[in-house]
């Protein structure tokens, strides 16, 4: 007599790829913030950490993306290729002001160096676009018939969660404006997925979250 599969046993088979979905999503969530902890612990007197631990992401986020079904990288229109390539030009405009001006950092107090500057406003930005908009999005839009929608609002809260990991770094408690920093970017995570719906490519939230990250340093 064969035996038919009960409640338990389809729970069984699915709650590990559940459990992996989320463990996958966490990961991927703290990436960036976790490299950066693990390469300045390695190598703390190094100038070019930074770079190292962004262009890790970059590197790995990359190579994962263009192996998946995920949407092309640039867009299709002719609209948003030219809105993408002038906001990509007034970001690096900015990235030469902030070269001089040595913005402080808000969450560690002090002075950021050109190597700083260079990878606040131009490397992170695209190691972050990578996984939210591009590995995250890909993985929540193709969950359900709404997947958008949730690619939308899933990433923007995830987002918005990453940034308490850079406050983690200095330290513990968090302080009350890590909370306020970390809501802020859950609506700038809005607006970049907003960016990457119309737009349908992750060029165009790229180049406007560098312009946004170089508009931001120059008022620190």
């Amino acid at each position: 007599m064969s035996r038919r599969p009960g409640n338990s046993e389809a729970t069984g088979s699915t709650s590990p790829s559940c459990f992996r979905r989320i463990v996958l999503a966490g990961a991927l969530t703290f990436a960036v913030p976790a490299v950066q902890w693990l390469v300045n612990e390695v190598a703390a007197p190094w100038p070019y950490r930074g770079w190292l631990s962004s262009l890790t992401i970059i590197l790995c986020a990359g190579l994962w993306y263009g192996k998946s079904k995920a949407r092309f990288f640039l867009p299709a229109s002719h609209f948003w290729r030219v809105f993408g390539c002038l906001g990509g030009i007034a970001g690096l405009g900015l990235l030469t002001i902030n070269l001089f001006n040595q913005p402080v950092s808000k969450i560690s107090g002090q002075a950021r160096s050109p190597f700083d500057v260079i990878d606040v406003i131009l490397l992170v930005p695209l190691a972050e676009e990578l996984i939210f908009r591009g590995l995250l999005w890909s993985f929540f839009e193709g969950t359900t018939s709404s997947g958008r929608m949730i690619a939308l609002a899933a990433t923007s809260l995830l987002f918005g969660i990453e940034h308490l990991g850079y406050w983690a770094q200095a330290g513990w408690p968090l302080p009350p404006e890590a909370v306020l920093h970390a809501l802020s970017m859950v609506g700038a995570g809005l607006c970049f997925g907003a960016l990457r719906w119309r737009s349908r490519s992750l060029a165009v939230p790229a180049a406007v979250h560098l312009l946004a990250n170089g508009a931001i340093l120059l008022t620190q």
